[in-house]
């Protein structure tokens, strides 16, 4: 599997694409709330999770996302399709963002 979806090379800039919309009946479901975040770690200021989201306009997909420690919101940076082997993969590449903010952070 190629790792070129794994960091956008924008990463940080705002983003242009359109929101997810979802569907009135969907945004009023008692299950609407957004799926939780599986927490890797913080490092550099940003904290690193996992979240499987099985209402993604993609399908089942896990997102790795990452975040300002001090803020709620959180940025989409892989996505992986969910399947077998997918959860293993996809703690892979959060660990290996977190390794890389602590990198980054003792270099400061």
């Amino acid at each position: 599997m190629s790792d070129d979806n794994v960091i956008r090379p924008t990463f940080g800039a705002r983003r242009n694409a359109a929101p997810v919309h979802r569907t009135e009946a969907e945004r009023t479901a008692p299950d609407s709330e957004p799926p939780p975040m599986r927490l890797f770690g913080a490092a550099a200021g940003h904290r690193v999770g996992l979240i499987r989201d099985p209402a993604a306009q993609e399908g089942d997909v896990f997102r790795i996302v990452i975040g300002p420690e001090d803020e709620e919101a959180v940025e989409t940076v892989a996505l992986l399709p969910a399947g077998p082997d997918a959860e293993a993969e996809a703690e892979r590449i959060g660990f290996a963002i977190l390794r890389a903010l602590e990198v980054v952070e003792g270099a400061v």
